[in-house]
């Protein structure tokens, strides 16, 4: 499998993992893992190497991506530079809930307003702490405002009471067509079609999911010209790049940042 733990972790999909050294460490099913790079190959520790396969998305084909789309010059350079960078295939109520903190904050913010949830409500473990459970935030949500969500917050706990109630279907939704489940993520508090497409695409595995935020917008304009609303960008490009547009865009989120 190709994979690159640094342009995978470090590209702004996931919020939670941590660089020490020449190791990564997060959290994942409430255990503590750590990955280290060796050459092509990755040593593991804390996950099966079925759970490593799974949620490395073993089962995309980036030959496959790389042909298809290479055929693009600007996307070729960016295969040929960030080889490796595959999407991860997220928890989907961690996916969910961290994407509604996302909402307008940078990434620095993000991973503050997640690390104060994760220490006031997870599950402590050598010095990390598991992403609560929908049932740990409702425990103790009089605590969220300490946790400087502002809005946030209320829907934040809505979406957990919500989860917790087993009111949203997640084995539904990734079994849905991709737009169908779009429709009914924006149903739920704190979820517009940007949120919904970073879901469907990194943890409901809906590759053709598109996500347009400040920095795509800008990248999507300046490269091929496509500007307008948020569907119509989002639109466009699904069109463009096909079965693959979720790692079309995450590839161009990457480069257009550095």
């Amino acid at each position: 499998m190709i994979l690159d733990l640094d342009h995978t972790l470090g590209c702004g999909q996931v919020f939670r993992w941590r660089k020490h050294g020449d190791e990564w460490k997060g959290v994942v099913d409430g255990r503590m893992v750590t990955l280290h790079q060796d050459g092509e190959g990755v040593s593991v520790s804390g996950m099966s190497d079925e759970r490593f396969g799974r949620y490395f998305r073993r089962d995309d084909d980036l030959e496959a991506l790389y042909r298809e789309l290479g055929r693009d010059d600007r996307l070729r350079s960016y295969f040929q530079r960030y080889r490796g960078l595959r999407l991860v295939r997220q928890d989907p109520w961690e996916c969910m809930a961290s994407y509604v903190l996302a909402t307008n904050a940078n990434i620095p913010r993000i991973q503050g307003m997640i690390e104060r949830v994760c220490r006031t409500f997870g599950t402590e473990m050598d010095g990390y702490h598991a992403f609560p459970t929908p049932g740990q935030l409702l425990d103790r949500c009089e605590r969220a405002g300490g946790c400087g969500l502002g809005y946030r917050s209320g829907r934040f706990i809505e979406l957990a009471r919500m989860a917790y109630r087993e009111e949203i279907d997640f084995s539904g939704l990734a079994s849905m067509g991709y737009e169908e489940c779009a429709r009914e993520l924006v149903r739920l508090p704190g979820i517009g079609p940007k949120v919904a497409d970073c879901v469907s695409v990194f943890s409901l595995d809906h590759l053709e999911a598109f996500p347009v935020d400040v920095r795509i917008r800008k990248a999507m304009a300046e490269m091929y010209g496509m500007e307008g609303s948020y569907r119509k960008v989002s639109g466009l490009s699904r069109e463009r790049f096909g079965r693959w547009a979720g790692y079309a865009q995450e590839y161009i989120y990457y480069a257009y940042g550095r």
